[in-house]
């Protein structure tokens, strides 16, 4: 079998993401179509999360905005305890898969907050009561004056530290931005029934391989937040479905063997203008492929800071307007 070269590498996942057409595929013609492909694309910016699910569908922002108005797309914490958008069908039990291991660092960063257990409930008690009565998202500031008048103090951290636990646990999502603040909302009132995989972390891995492929085991692991031992056995099971294949170590989608050679090199012939945080290099846990270090205090720094990126050949040249 033969090992797959860097710019083939490149190549397929350009066209796994949607960024680059290929006939093996029906175009993504929605916002809501993009977020159910991508499974999970990060949202950390808001505007670059709505911006990165246009482009795949290849839409105007304004039509991204407006699924996510439907609540057709949400904003939540479904790995790492980092916001990505998702389709709003497959936000519960996404973030009810990626949320033990961060509920448990979150756990231990409570004594230095001054947070009890009790403080943690209370909050929890508040947060979900007034959501579920209200028609409209509340938005961050009135969530806080909530904690506040239930006797948490959510000065010195501790505000934006209970709504990303409390948000990953699978019951409140984010809206609309309302002035750029971010606005939340309980998952019990999106108008679509949640979808229920009977082997969540299975399906997590055929999704990601589907969308991202070709990848490795250390990708997934990444990308998802899960144990080695738990992703190795995720991605097992999907590349026991029609789906999915393996190839060298790598996982990709089936569906690539019908992918070209005239749609790669037209995937590495075209240049892309790329959001902050775009999956293209987030997805992955070795960002080299795309990004060479040199590059990286331009494009995406490894504590947490992103910029507007151009990628040309299928690797990032630099930030926009470079």
């Amino acid at each position: 079998m033969v090992t797959m070269e860097l710019p083939e590498i490149r190549a397929r996942r350009l066209i796994a993401q949607r960024l680059s057409p290929t006939a093996a595929l029906e175009p993504l013609r929605t916002p809501m179509e993009a977020a159910s492909w991508m499974t999970a694309t990060q949202g950390q910016t808001y505007r670059a999360g709505i911006r990165a699910l246009a482009l795949r569908c290849g839409c105007a922002d304004e039509e991204v905005d407006g699924a996510v108005e439907k609540r057709e797309i949400v904003r939540c914490w479904p790995q790492r305890g980092t916001l990505h958008f998702t389709a709003a069908v497959d936000a519960r039990w996404l973030m009810r898969l990626g949320n033990p291991r961060v509920a448990a660092q979150a756990a231990n960063r409570r004594p230095g907050l001054g947070l009890t257990p009790d403080n943690v409930e209370t909050a929890r008690r508040t947060l979900h009561d007034a959501l579920l009565q209200s028609d409209e998202p509340i938005a961050r500031p009135d969530c806080y004056a909530l904690f506040a008048a239930a006797g948490v103090d959510p000065t010195e951290g501790r505000g934006p530290h209970l709504m990303r636990a409390l948000g990953g646990e699978g019951e409140v999502v984010q809206g609309p931005q309302q002035s750029r603040h971010d606005t939340f909302f309980h998952a019990d009132q999106l108008p679509e029934p949640h979808a229920e995989p009977s082997d969540p972390a299975a399906e997590s891995a055929r999704r990601y391989t589907l969308s991202h492929g070709p990848v490795t085991v250390k990708d997934f692991v990444w990308w998802s937040g899960l144990t080695v031992a738990a992703a190795k056995k995720a991605l097992a099971s999907a590349a026991m479905t029609d789906d999915v294949i393996e190839q060298d170590g790598m996982y990709l989608g089936a569906w690539q063997s019908g992918v070209t050679q005239e749609e790669m090199a037209a995937a590495l012939a075209a240049e892309y203008h790329l959001p902050a945080f775009d999956e293209y290099l987030l997805g992955y846990s070795d960002k080299s492929f795309a990004l060479a270090d040199e590059l990286r205090p331009r494009v995406l720094t490894k504590n947490g800071i992103s910029w507007d990126f151009v990628v040309r050949d299928g690797v990032a040249t630099g930030r926009e307007g470079d």
